[in-house]
């Protein structure tokens, strides 16, 4: 079952959270437990609510939180589902009949899609309520596929899709709503969608179909992609246009155009063709995996963020290393992705790998500090808190060999040296203002597959700049 994804229950609150205002009905008293009859101001504005709720969570990518609320939502829905059936056709308030466009999908049950259809082919009804009985459909997800009257329904949502009248809202609902119920096996087209990223004039929109390409998943739409999207001159097209390539399990066309995207000019296409990217390993492992590691490399912070997060995902030990690099990179946010893939790739059996974590524990930002906390514990499966002495006792019991006192034990220490050669230069260039002696960085390179050349700066390891830029 394909879940119904952001943008649209993102849109559905968007338009719907405004609709509360102006009424004024007098609630009716029921009993609290029997099925509900009537959407009284009460219960309206306590699924505003949990509607709000439910944004912020996706917006912050709380998934307990929305999983949660979802369920929270629905059960409601189904409570007041009669009154929610006779709200959609209460002319005497708009606000009514849209709440229950958006409500009535929460309610799973395929007997609402006939009435939520009539409210989106209604011309002459309110466009909040056409938009958002559009999204309630969509809510619906796999019942629209199985719906009777399958190919009428998908008539009906073709009309505002392409009717230059409707509005950018409405487009873009009835073809999120197109996506969720296209089904391949009936035949459906992809034409009316594909029509609206080539040929809508506004970008809104035209991203609205991309998405829908990427979601339908059909390889009939990749041409298009690749030709037009990921070469279109709006980043944010063709940062969509990587993400729905993504989706498409087409690797062999798919992967060579995600390599290119992510030297493209714009950071947030190169954001998006990593993770997009890392989706395809398994079909070419090691063409990802390179592309992944060399963004860790890259100029920008968030494409750095987002290669960290990707390699994570294809569970490559070799990517162990790369990341314990990138703990130390400048930016926090990178710091932070790179401890939390640290701790989806290091087993209790490789435990020694993550002891250099524990110097993050004391890292200035909170959030880093507290995902090495949660990678260390997650690791070993002991929490010693941000006690760092503790958490090196730790590791030093167990790897005495990380342990600097003992790193010489049964060996001859080396011998001081006073940095001047027989020959009486020094062998480092000496400052004059601290008196210090310090050495030329090294300018070779690393030659494993998808390394990358860094510097050090107070301890911390820095990016050089992209690869190939």
């Amino acid at each position: 079952m394909r879940p119904m994804n952001a943008f649209a229950l993102l849109a559905t609150l968007a338009i719907g959270l405004t609709l509360i205002a102006g009424c004024s009905t007098t609630p009716k008293a029921e009993d609290p437990l029997a099925e509900k009859t009537y959407l009284d101001d009460k219960a309206m504005e306590s699924f505003d609510n949990d509607l709000r709720q439910l944004s912020s969570a996706i917006q912050r990518g709380d998934e307990n939180s929305e999983m949660s609320l979802r369920t929270k939502i629905s059960e409601g829905a189904r409570t007041y589902q009669r009154a929610l059936v006779s709200a959609l056709h209460d002319d005497s308030s708009t606000p009514r009949r849209a709440m229950a466009g958006i409500l009535l999908g929460f309610t799973g049950d395929a007997a609402v899609i006939s009435a939520l259809l009539s409210s989106v082919g209604d011309v002459d009804e309110d466009e909040s309520v056409r938009v958002n009985s559009a999204l309630g459909l969509a809510a619906l997800d796999d019942k629209l596929r199985d719906y009777k009257e399958h190919k009428a329904m998908m008539a009906v949502l073709r009309k505002p899709m392409s009717d230059a009248t409707s509005s950018v809202s409405l487009r873009r609902a009835t073809i999120q709503t197109y996506a969720v119920a296209y089904d391949a096996a009936q035949l459906d087209t992809l034409q009316p969608v594909r029509d609206r990223f080539l040929g809508d004039p506004d970008m809104r929109v035209q991203i609205a179909a991309v998405n829908a390409l990427g979601d339908i998943g059909d390889s009939m739409a990749v041409p298009d992609l690749v030709s037009v999207g990921l070469r279109h001159p709006q980043p944010e097209i063709r940062a969509a246009s990587a993400i729905a390539l993504g989706r498409i399990p087409d690797p062999a066309r798919c992967i060579p155009a995600l390599v290119d995207a992510s030297r493209d000019e714009s950071a947030l296409t190169r954001r998006e063709s990593m993770d997009a990217l890392s989706r395809h390993y398994g079909s070419n492992p090691e063409l990802v995996y390179g592309t992944l590691v060399n963004g860790l490399s890259d100029f920008d912070s968030q494409v750095r963020e987002s290669s960290a997060l990707a390699l994570a995902r294809v569970r490559d030990t070799r990517a162990i290393e790369p990341l314990l690099q990138a703990t130390g990179d400048r930016t926090a946010v990178v710091r932070e992705a790179a401890v939390s893939s640290l701790g989806e790739l290091i087993t209790l059996e490789r435990e020694k790998e993550a002891y250099p974590l524990i110097d993050l524990l004391g890292d200035n930002n909170p959030g880093v500090s507290s995902a090495a906390l949660t990678t260390l514990t997650r690791i070993t499966r002991v929490d010693h808190g941000n006690d760092q002495p503790t958490w090196r006792g730790y590791f030093w019991k167990k790897y005495p060999e990380l342990n600097p006192a003992l790193a010489y034990e049964g060996k001859p220490k080396p011998r001081a040296s006073s940095g001047i050669q027989s020959s009486g230069s020094r062998t480092g260039t000496s400052s004059r203002n601290t008196g210090r002696t310090t050495t030329q960085p090294r300018t070779g390179t690393q030659t494993r597959p998808g390394s990358t050349t860094r510097s050090t700066n107070n301890g911390r390891t820095t990016n050089t700049g992209r690869n190939g830029r």
